[in-house]
């Protein structure tokens, strides 16, 4: 048999692929366009819940679906007598924006392996077939767990963590440990660094190019503006350093005008600054001293934006990893612990000392174009969860 035919074989006989193409189908994407951010009520995400996923998790045969607000729910299981241990997967899809074709869920070789191809397969949709598989084999094996698994849907999409503090408010148990499904490279992500978004809103004259004011030049401002902002940056990388984390930083990404019209200098402008933290920095005085750095030029306003919070997960504490490391250890050979390069929801139950990591499979598509995911990776994880599980809630 060719190895087309193997992978459109794997398609149609394997639940845990089968359902990840079914997921793979179904649209979840932020909009491109300025606005990054989705709420857990958009249309987009309310139908990829409620029409799809959750009827998914109830087909597995699971009963015990919580109720969670923000569009969410959690599937139980356990006696609830014991440890507790929160697995967690997040719906929207983020990046991959400009794939041919998003949805399509097919199954191509690369490199001789079966790989499954669709936008937010690795982001999001991999992990939340890992759970569904898991549901299933609880329910076909009657598996006794001694303590409380929870299988949460989580629909943070604003660079916040509204929904992770929305579903640890709501949730009857709160967790020993949280392992948020993410794609790490199966690496043990042990901590990150936070973010918030500082927005710097510019106010100046629209005038026609060929008589430009001279005072009130909105683009001559903004480059004010960010030649302060690399000077600071200076500053803050030089003043502190994680061993691990690494630095902080104050980096503008993105700068968008008003009006954009035929030779017309803009009226105002917005600079959106990534000012990345270390455990300890406060986010507000984080925001302030951008403002003071920017202190004294006209038509100028800073504010805070978004805020991601940082997670590290000490030494000290993580003996609460041992069911994770050993069934990693059994599955793929080695443990590594590490740190995500980005910020992600680590911070949210971090911040209420809830021992919290991310693990997942590989992230081997290009940022924007082809997403997918290894079939070999996707039963790896989906392996590594059933250990996890039986060992963390072992009778």
């Amino acid at each position: 048999m060719s190895g087309e035919r193997d992978a459109e074989a794997g398609v149609s006989g394997e639940y845990l692929v089968d359902v990840l193409a079914e997921l793979a189908r179904v649209p979840s994407a932020v909009p491109l366009g300025a606005d990054t951010l989705i709420a857990p009520d958009d249309p987009i995400i309310v139908n990829y819940v409620h029409n799809h996923l959750r009827p998914l998790f109830a087909e597995t045969g699971a009963t015990d679906i919580i109720d969670l607000p923000a569009n969410q729910f959690a599937v139980r299981f356990g006696d609830g007598d014991g440890p507790v241990l929160a697995l967690m997967a997040y719906t929207p899809t983020q990046h991959h924006n400009l794939m041919t074709d998003p949805w399509s869920g097919e199954v191509r070789e690369l490199d001789g392996e079966p790989c499954l191809y669709g936008q937010g397969v690795s982001q999001n949709k991999a992990h939340q077939a890992c759970l569904l598989d898991l549901a299933r084999h609880l329910v076909q094996e009657r598996a006794e767990l001694h303590g409380t698994l929870l299988l949460c849907v989580n629909n943070e999409g604003r660079s916040s963590h509204d929904c992770s503090r929305a579903i640890l408010d709501a949730l009857p148990h709160r967790p020993d440990l949280v392992i948020q499904l993410f794609c790490t490279g199966f690496e043990v992500s042990i901590g990150n660094r936070g973010r918030v978004d500082v927005i710097v809103d510019i106010t100046g004259t629209a005038t026609h190019s060929s008589s430009p004011p001279g005072q009130g030049r909105v683009i001559d401002v903004a480059a004010d503006v960010v030649t302060r902002l690399r000077e600071l940056d200076a500053v803050v990388k030089a003043r502190a350093e994680h061993p691990l984390l690494g630095r902080e930083q104050v980096v503008p990404y993105l700068v968008s005008y008003e009006p954009l019209a035929p030779h017309t200098l803009p009226a105002t402008a917005r600079i959106t600054v990534d000012r990345r933290l270390l455990p300890g920095t406060d986010p507000e005085r984080a925001a302030e001293e951008i403002a003071e750095a920017l202190a004294g030029i006209d038509g100028c306003r800073v504010r805070p934006g978004v805020t991601m919070l940082p997670a590290y997960l000490p030494p000290e504490r993580r003996d609460v990893l041992a069911a994770l490391d050993s069934a990693v250890r059994d599955r793929l050979g080695e443990v590594r612990h590490g740190v995500y390069g980005g910020s992600f929801d680590a911070g949210g139950p971090s911040e209420r000392g809830i021992p919290t990591v991310m693990f997942g499979v590989p992230a081997e598509g290009d940022l924007l174009g082809d997403d997918f995911v290894r079939l070999s990776a996707v039963r790896d994880e989906a392996a590594v969860l059933r250990q996890t599980v039986t060992r963390f809630l072992r009778k």
